[in-house]
């Protein structure tokens, strides 16, 4: 029997939905297949209601027991035994777009917090249309995890970690002696927090990086930071598409480094200057926006920069040799690092960098607004592009990552991806508060934690994130995008700031 995909709305709220496979049946199963008890036993399980028992069609009638859903019907709405209410009111703005939203989430839970920030996205002048990832939660002012189509720019929209990304590279073989805790004591002492003793300007210039406006910045270069940045050892778990696999370059039987991080203080600089006298500034003057995307993609560009040479410092402080800060290291290798002039380009292809992608961002694109085609700014806060190749999806610390690839058109998802599992509780949930540090240095996957800051540690704990399981579900049931590989924690460093105290 094919399927049909249908989106099931909570008729008392409506942004509650979820979008499932029906059975379509055929003239034979018109009188043994019942489409209103198949939509009620997904809807009472999707939403833990196992008082829904009506099921409306857009217009307010009743979809009756053995009856079809026609064709061009791709939405109906589920009752407790309340009167069909509609769809909610479009407020006209005073640019006259009515702008849309959608949530691509069902097995992942979104709070209803997260949904409202989202909703009043859509009163801001000049929004086309929002779209929550599965990962999509609340932040400080403005959701996490979703995706924003706009005729100018707002910048604080994309937050101050302008150019935060995550990008994989190769390490090697995985060697039998180097257990979790061994490479855990090798990061350690690694010296990753402080200030890379290399040339910072000359490592920025191999990205075309030149003049004075990140000079403040130079001496966090190559590091990590703070909150829920990472860099994370992994092995291969599972492939689940070999093809694509070998096509990246990842294989059983190695170890890989996943670096979470961003510009660190030169993005919020820049959001500081546009933000002074107004607190969400929209850049709609075409000057206006030139200057703050040159800035913008200069932050980019020093994001992509930095994970690049945190992921070389990793590599050099496991495997020692050029560039290593390690206090590990030989009299012959520093006496040899004093003299001689590295070739940080070297440096760079050695790294054989698998994937980079930047989910805070903003992109000039296309957008089909009214039949017409329109140019649009796409803002990114926590959302993967999905028309670049493959994209990254780390789990908590003590959760497994994916690898997958899009799928699909792009349209429904506004060509973007989850970035991540995304926050369950707040930093400050109470229940968090449980266990000692020295428990939460090792996780249920038995990987390594290195973390000297006692409340970053429980406030990182893999408990405060969703289950990446579930959003990598709601991707591939919507069609937007199939997983390609699995990768476990092997040790996931966050700071060993505490050398610097």
């Amino acid at each position: 029997m094919p399927n049909r995909r249908i989106t099931i709305i909570l008729n008392a709220n409506q942004t509650k939905r979820i979008t499932v496979l029906v059975p379509l049946p055929q003239p034979d199963d018109v009188d043994v297949y019942n489409v209103r008890d198949h939509i009620l036993l997904q809807a009472r399980n999707k939403f833990h209601n196992k008082y829904l028992y009506i099921v409306y069609r857009r217009g307010g009638a009743e979809l009756e027991d053995f009856a079809s859903l026609p064709d061009e019907e791709d939405e109906v709405l589920v009752s407790k035994g309340e009167s069909y209410i509609g769809p909610p009111n479009k407020k006209l703005r005073a640019d006259g777009i009515v702008a849309e939203s959608s949530v691509i989430a069902h097995q992942s839970f979104v709070h209803e917090d997260a949904v409202k920030q989202m909703e009043a996205l859509k009163s801001l002048q000049g929004v086309y249309s929002v779209v929550g990832m599965p990962d999509l939660h609340k932040g400080d002012r403005f959701p996490i995890g979703c995706a924003i189509f706009a005729q100018g720019i707002y910048p604080a929209l994309i937050g101050s970690d302008i150019g935060c990304g995550i990008s994989l590279y190769p390490l090697g073989a995985t060697p039998a002696h180097l257990t979790p805790q061994k490479l855990a004591s090798k990061l350690l002492k690694g010296r990753l927090d402080e200030p890379w003793e290399g040339d910072a300007k000359r490592w920025l210039s191999i990205y075309g990086i030149k003049g004075d406006e990140e000079d403040e910045f130079d001496s966090s270069l190559g590091t990590v930071g703070g909150g829920n940045h990472f860099a994370e050892i992994v092995s291969v778990e599972r492939i689940v598409d070999q093809e694509a696999c070998d096509s990246m370059g990842v294989y059983e039987g190695r170890l890989y480094v996943l670096v979470h991080t961003g510009s660190r203080g030169l993005g919020a600089s820049i959001l500081r200057d546009y933000t002074r006298s107004n607190a969400n500034p929209y850049l709609i003057e075409e000057e206006e926006r030139r200057v703050y995307l040159a800035r913008h993609d200069h932050a980019v560009l020093w994001a992509r920069a930095n994970r690049d040479l945190v992921a070389h410092r990793i590599k050099a402080c496991i495997f020692g040799g050029r560039g290593s800060d390690s206090d590990e290291q030989g009299e012959d290798e520093k006496e040899a690092k004093d003299t001689a002039e590295p070739n940080y380009k070297d440096y760079l292809s050695e790294l054989e960098k698998i994937l980079d992608v930047t989910h805070n961002s903003v992109t000039l694109t296309g957008y089909e607004h009214d039949g017409a085609f329109v140019d649009a700014y796409l803002h990114r806060k926590g959302a993967a592009p999905a028309d670049r190749g493959f994209v990254p999806c780390p789990g908590s610390r003590g959760d497994f990552s994916w690898i997958v690839q899009p799928m699909g058109d792009g349209k429904q998802n506004a060509y973007s991806l989850p970035h991540g599992a995304g926050r369950l509780h707040p930093r400050n949930a109470p229940s968090l508060r449980r266990g000692t540090a020295d428990q939460l240095r090792t996780t249920a996957l038995d990987s390594y934690v290195v973390c000297t800051d006692p409340e970053l540690l429980v406030q990182e704990r893999p408990e405060a994130y969703k289950s990446v399981q579930a959003v990598i579900d709601d991707v591939e049931e919507a069609g937007v995008a199939e997983g390609v590989v699995v990768l476990r924690p092997y040790v996931t460093f966050k700071t060993a700031v505490e050398r610097r105290k």
